[in-house]
């Protein structure tokens, strides 16, 4: 099965991520021996990492024509963000500083893993009357949604919800494993992404959760969650 990553740091020397473009061509050649096909590159927008819509687009059309010249790769890249959500990040969406994911209506957002719930229920619906829509990234990782009625708001006033492959195929005794599992048994999930961010610790890793996932997931929605709803995202079509 083709595989759409929708949370990637590959892009060089702009965030935490890659830190040089020979280790974005490693990265890249490790995601396509596991089965994807394309990636939407997200580094960073925080305080931290200042990175606007034009740095973006030059450092991953930098890539792409890197990998077109110098490799034989047939994966395709795409540019967007993940975005550390703050009080200033409505103006500059208003101002078009930030990047969607591949040029479509969806934000990616992150929080503090201990953000308070009602700031996070704050920024979905900031976000959405904007009239875009936002994806939360690496949901499992914010305490506060370990209660289910909080999803279920938050599915219900429009978010979308990634999840990174790493901790599915964690042992059955972690408790944000268990807790990744029971959310993607209930169908909870819309997105799953390698969130990589180099060759050592935080490479592209699928295996263990995709065999979890083998064994206790629908094919159907298998589809939808690792490149079905990606694609939607890249040919700008609304996630149900």
């Amino acid at each position: 099965m083709k595989i759409i990553d929708v949370h990637a740091h590959i892009l060089p020397r702009l965030d935490d991520g890659a830190s040089c473009i020979e280790e974005s061509v490693k990265m890249l050649r490790l995601a396509e021996s596991q089965g994807i096909t394309e990636i939407i590159a997200t580094p960073h927008y925080s305080h931290y990492f200042k990175n606007y819509v034009e740095d973006v687009q030059i450092a991953c059309g930098s890539l792409k024509q890197f990998v077109k010249n110098r490799t034989n790769f047939q994966i395709q890249i795409y540019p967007g963000q993940e975005i550390m959500y703050s009080e200033d990040v409505p103006d500059l969406m208003r101002q078009g500083k930030l990047m969607t994911l591949a040029g479509s209506r969806y934000f990616l957002m992150e929080f503090q893993p201990f953000e308070s719930y009602s700031k996070i229920l704050r920024a979905v619906r900031t976000v959405i009357m904007l009239g875009h829509g936002i994806i939360l990234a690496h949901v499992e990782r914010y305490e506060c949604l370990r209660d289910r009625e909080k999803i279920e708001e938050l599915l219900q006033e429009g978010a979308r919800l990634q999840m990174n492959y790493r901790p599915v195929g964690n042992k059955w005794y972690d408790d944000t494993a268990r807790w990744c599992r029971k959310m993607l048994k209930e169908e909870k999930i819309h997105f799953l992404g390698t969130d990589m961010h180099n060759i050592q610790d935080r490479s592209p890793r699928l295996q263990p959760a995709y065999g979890w996932m083998e064994k206790h997931l629908s094919k159907e929605y298998r589809n939808k969650i690792c490149f079905e709803n990606a694609e939607k995202i890249i040919n700008n079509q609304r996630i149900e």
